[in-house]
């Protein structure tokens, strides 16, 4: 990578142009600041844009929401293509903060989102569908909001053949709606919808984790390294956000927990428990060598994964239906459609939570590559005085985080990113705990 930068936060601004129904007006010189954000919990990219404004732009242009932002910022001098660079145009949707400075100039914020944002808004599903959850998926993103193969990144086949009526829902809504019944090869309901620097995806957890981590975020002292990259790469802050809440993880069914389904067409009940390898252990696919749990044990002599009634999940059911010979005789044709509630209203839940155990806030260089979805690789130093631990690594913090999130702050002559990083697993061993011991202190 050839940078080309005297320091690893500058950045080139090739194109900042406000496009509105009175012309094209070039804002470069005006905007204070800029933010960009994307999310893996997020459908579309967002952001503002603060102007201080000194030629009356906004009453010149009555901004009215049919504005657009086209925006392409380069570091260093990489082609267009490169993943240093970032090329979008936006949808202008809200002007708010707007205050007078001086008699001469005032100062706002522009609003703005990927355009599909304010079509989906505009529009409304209620329609039958006959196929995978992914089928239904490039229906919605061709039919309804025109994204063709070069806005779309990663679409993953969803298992399992189903027929659904979407009740009534945004595009958007709909891909969310989608996602949360959708389960991958595996059998897991990890489905996300959102885009990042590369597209929109429509991906499973698992698929995203099988991704090789091609960044390694580093603490090293800056300025004093001979690779540029290494700057780039070198995390100035970092800030733990969550990290193991006992409680919560319970509460959200993280080690076990329990389903049952009721058929008011068949009257029949079923329980279902669920333990921590039967959301964790489903895939061969994690970040880390060893899981996010914790081998306490209660006054019982049990582990958490063994009280399956921490989270207690009631919901309609149907399976039973398909063995059910009174079903087939008098409604064979929608007595029979299953949708698998049991494969995700409970499964769901716990295994983004058990995600979100450990999350991390890096404070970085400006880096367009650090977008939601992708891998990078975590060397955080052991903070420690004794002078017998060496510059050892923390094997507690240290390893493969997933970016959740990613902003990218731009104001005068400063590229910065902000991501959000979390981890399923860790490279600390499980320590089993001295069960004789534990037991009579509880009992004390």
């Amino acid at each position: 990578m050839s940078l080309n930068l005297s320091q690893s936060t500058q950045f080139k601004i090739k194109d900042l142009t406000l496009i509105t129904k009175l012309g094209n007006v070039n804002i470069a010189d005006i905007y204070q600041e800029i933010n960009i954000y994307d999310s893996m919990f997020m459908p579309c990219i967002r952001g503002e844009i603060l102007i201080q404004d000194a030629i009356g732009l906004s009453t010149r242009l009555l901004l009215d929401g049919s504005e657009y932002l086209s925006i392409e910022i380069q570091k260093g001098e990489e082609e267009t293509s490169s993943i240093t660079t970032f090329k979008k145009t936006f949808r202008i949707y809200k002007q708010s903060n707007r205050e007078n400075l001086n008699l001469n100039s005032e100062i706002y914020l522009l609003y703005f989102a990927s355009e599909e944002m304010i079509f989906s808004e505009q529009q409304k599903i209620n329609q039958s569908f006959n196929g995978t959850y992914t089928d239904i998926v490039n229906v919605v993103l061709k039919k309804y909001l025109n994204i063709t193969s070069k806005k779309l990144n990663l679409v993953e086949n969803s298992k399992g053949l189903h027929t659904v009526i979407i009740p009534n829902l945004s595009p958007f809504d709909t891909m969310d709606w989608l996602s949360k019944r959708a389960v991958n090869s595996e059998g897991l309901p990890s489905f996300l919808f959102f885009e990042n620097k590369y597209g929109y995806n429509f991906v499973s957890l698992s698929q995203l984790i099988k991704n090789q981590s091609t960044i390694n975020i580093n603490f090293e002292p800056k300025n004093i390294s001979g690779s540029e990259k290494e700057e780039f790469y070198g995390a100035r802050e970092a800030r733990i956000i969550g990290s193991n809440d006992l409680i919560e993880n319970i509460k959200n069914g993280v080690y076990s927990g329990k389903f049952i389904g009721i058929d008011p067409l068949t009257r029949k009940v079923n329980i279902n428990n669920v333990d921590f390898n039967q959301t964790y252990g489903k895939t061969n696919f994690h970040l880390n060598k060893y899981p996010n749990f914790t081998a306490a044990l209660n006054r019982q002599g049990k582990d958490s994964a063994q009280m399956f009634d921490s989270k207690v999940s009631l919901y309609a059911f149907a399976t039973t239906r398909k063995d059910t010979s009174w079903v087939k005789q008098n409604d064979a044709k929608t007595g029979t459609i299953i949708d698998d509630t049991h494969s995700y209203v409970f499964q769901r839940a716990p295994i983004f939570a058990n995600l979100l155990q450990t999350t991390i806030h890096l404070n970085l260089p400006g880096n367009f590559a650090l977008t939601s979805g992708i891998i990078i690789n975590l060397k955080m130093p052991l903070r420690t005085t004794k002078p017998d631990a060496g510059e050892g690594l923390d094997q507690y913090l240290s390893g493969k985080y997933i970016v959740t999130a990613a902003r990218h702050i731009i104001k005068g002559d400063m590229h910065e990113t902000v991501i959000e990083v979390a981890t399923d697993s860790t490279n600390r061993p499980l320590v089993r705990q001295q069960t004789t011991k534990l037991m009579e202190a509880t009992k004390s």
